[in-house]
């Protein structure tokens, strides 16, 4: 009974929600080219999967204080 108690307390954690900051949310595989503020398009990408990251939501760059709205004034 013990060891189900341990593996059902293993499985919880694994499958637990990834807590990210504000605007942001966590992928298995996230990109390596996440748009930024400073550089809404890449030049140059390439196809690596970044494991278990927390990257910007659709709508959102990365920022010099984590993820800002597309177009907002702080998103420069």
């Amino acid at each position: 009974m013990r060891s189900l108690v341990v593996l059902a307390a293993i499985c919880a954690i694994a499958f637990a929600a990834k807590d990210c900051p504000e605007n942001e949310e966590w992928t298995e595989c996230g990109t390596a080219c996440e748009p930024k503020c400073n550089e809404p398009l890449p030049e140059i990408c390439t196809m690596n999967c970044i494991v278990d990251v927390c990257q910007c939501k659709q709508g959102y760059k990365r920022g010099p204080k984590g993820c800002l709205k597309a177009g907002s004034p702080d998103c420069k």
